[in-house]
C-alpha cells in the first residue's frame, strides 16, 4: 500500500469537526446548567478533628490528582487546626461566584 491509494476527502472532515465542536460545545455549557445547587462545603469538628476523604476534598476543590488532594488535604486541614483555636466547629466553603478579590484582601 502506498500514499496515493488512500484518498481524502476534505468535505467530509468539515462536518465531523463541526458535530465534535458542536457536542464539546454542549458537554461543556451542560455542567454549569445543572450544577445551581450553592456553596460546596467541609466541616472539621474541632474537639475531634479528623482527616476529610480524598473524595471530599476533590468535591470541595476540583483537584482530581491524587497527591495534589493530599497536599491540598493537609494545607487545609493546618488552616482549619488553626481556625479552631477560637472556634468549636470550622467550615470550609468553596463558593465558586465568589469574587477573589474581595475573599483575599485584608
Amino acid at each position: 500500500m502506498n500514499a496515493s491509494s488512500f484518498s481524502f476527502r476534505p468535505a467530509a472532515v468539515v462536518p465531523l469537526a463541526a458535530a465534535a465542536l458542536a457536542l464539546a460545545a454542549a458537554l461543556a455549557a451542560a455542567p454549569a446548567s445543572a450544577q445551581e445547587t450553592g456553596p460546596v462545603t467541609l466541616e472539621i469538628d474541632c474537639a475531634r478533628p479528623a482527616l476529610p476523604s480524598q473524595q471530599d476534598i476533590t468535591r470541595l476543590t476540583g483537584v482530581a490528582n491524587f497527591s495534589q488532594a493530599y497536599a491540598v488535604r493537609a494545607r487545609l486541614m493546618g488552616d482549619a487546626k488553626r481556625a479552631c483555636q477560637s472556634a468549636d466547629k470550622v467550615r470550609l466553603v468553596l463558593d465558586v461566584e465568589a469574587d477573589t478579590r474581595q475573599v483575599a484582601r485584608r
